[in-house]
């Protein structure tokens, strides 16, 4: 899945701008086309494209001779068709497809959608949304920043009367008192060690992450790897619980060398492990790679599996290894239905709204295709 192209993310990013400050009331002249390519960063074409994009869509309007303008439905959502997004950024292929199912459905439903993004900042993300819901949106979909435990105690998603219906997506936390919109990982974990026993893998290993970083997914995915392998009768040896955290911290992001420590220790622990379970593709890959790197046959002597069927590591990285198949787009799109929902509900329980997530076997070594299991939703009172 391709990226957003430039010119929407500077669309996007103007939208934003003028939904999250009063300083482009309708009326506003906007800068000159050569200002905004300097200010974004991006040819004049780009800018072009984006504000055709934007007139088309009633953002803006032009007077000949005298410039574009800011319409009135760029006012912070004078009218009630506006929901919000809000997202750590607007690159990865994972947003870029929540983002498109997000569209398509308030599309369908005649809302307009106003994206903004966090820059992976919890300050930021709380800013962006309390301005979302003071200048008038009638809801806000959040892809969170990811928390750590600390945060949990002024995070404010943790309090009450909230005065728009907000829906989380992706990651989640229980004392969130919002709807969640998330995938089931606990079971895509789950199958993803099944069927590596049913491979013949008995030393499988879970790429943890520290239990103070609040990533959902990950989480999950390591409860049903544990719940697996308890179902199957075979005990986890101590040395596999903590690794690799007790390599690397996570407290920054890893690069090469931090995969050759853990790959290393990967090899330094008994028993030796015939499988890992990388926490997603991106992570599979870098070990795959290393491994390689110090000599390890993989998948024959280690199998390395992961999630989100990322498609730039499934273009560019040999053997193809196992993954999961989610469907971004679809998780946005419910996402939608359920902030209709809240919206026209009285009461606003919070729900969490779990979605399947099939598995897909992929290796060089098997020629049957994979079978995948039809996605469903479910949705859990809180």
């Amino acid at each position: 899945m391709a990226e957003i192209p430039p010119y929407l993310r500077v669309a996007n990013l103007i939208k934003a701008e003028w939904f999250g400050r009063d300083a482009w009331p309708s009326g506003t002249k906007l800068p000159t086309q050569e200002e905004l390519a300097v200010q974004f960063g991006v040819s004049r074409s780009t800018i072009v494209r984006a504000l055709s994009h934007l007139t088309s869509d009633g953002f803006l309007y032009s007077q000949q001779g005298s410039g574009i303008f800011v319409s009135d439905m760029a006012a912070p959502c004078a009218s009630a068709s506006c929901i919000s997004m809000v997202v750590p950024e607007l690159g990865p292929p994972v947003i870029v497809a929540v983002c498109k199912g997000v569209e398509k459905r308030a599309r369908q439903m005649g809302f307009q959608v106003l994206l903004a993004s966090s820059e992976y900042s919890l300050l930021r993300e709380r800013q962006i949304v309390e301005q979302h819901a003071q200048a008038g949106s009638k809801g806000i979909i959040i892809y969170p920043v990811t928390r750590r435990r600390k945060d949990l105690d002024t995070d404010y998603l943790t309090q009450e009367g909230m005065q728009v219906p907000l829906i989380t997506i992706d990651i989640v936390c229980d004392d969130w008192k919002c709807s969640k919109v998330v995938f089931d990982n606990f079971r895509a974990g789950y199958e993803m060690t099944q069927m590596l026993l049913m491979r013949g893998h008995r030393r499988i290993a879970f790429m943890h992450t520290h239990s103070d970083r609040l990533h959902s997914s990950i989480h999950d995915r390591q409860m049903g790897w544990r719940a697996a392998l308890q179902d199957a009768c075979i005990d986890i040896p101590r040395s596999y619980e903590k690794w690799p955290v007790s390599v690397h911290d996570f407290n920054v992001g890893l690069h090469d060398g931090d995969y050759c420590d853990i790959a290393r220790s990967l090899l330094a622990l008994q028993p030796q492990p015939d499988a890992v379970i990388a926490w997603a593709d991106g992570a599979a890959a870098h070990l795959i790679q290393t491994l390689s790197l110090l000599g390890v046959q993989v998948p024959n002597q280690v199998r390395v599996t992961g999630f989100d069927n990322d498609p730039m590591v499934s273009k560019l990285v040999r053997p193809l290894f196992p993954t999961t198949n989610p469907d971004f787009v679809r998780l946005g799109e419910i996402a939608v239905d359920a902030l209709k929902h809240l919206s026209e509900t009285a009461t606003r329980q919070p729900r969490t709204y779990l979605y399947s997530v099939p598995v897909l076997w992929r290796s060089h070594d098997v020629k049957s295709s994979p079978t995948l299991v039809q996605g469903s939703v479910s949705a859990i009172s809180r």
